[in-house]
């Protein structure tokens, strides 16, 4: 029974790893594609995602890019 335990939990961890990972590359990818320009929310939110993954999971749904917003 130890055993079985021991397994869910790794197999669970390992998931959100996982699920870690995607999302801090796709947050990487959301910084790459912010403009650079004045006005850095777009890029300092972004980068705090990247520097601390765990944070990625909250930053990476803000999309501030002025440059991408069509009037």
């Amino acid at each position: 029974m130890k055993n079985r335990i021991e397994f869910l939990l790794g197999a669970v961890l390992l998931t959100l790893l996982a699920c870690l990972a995607v999302v801090w590359v796709y947050n990487l990818n959301k910084l790459m594609d912010c403009d650079f320009e004045a006005d850095y929310k777009c890029e300092v939110v972004h980068a705090a995602g990247v520097i601390i993954p765990p944070v990625s999971v909250v930053t990476v749904w803000f999309d501030i890019d002025p440059a991408k917003i069509v009037d």
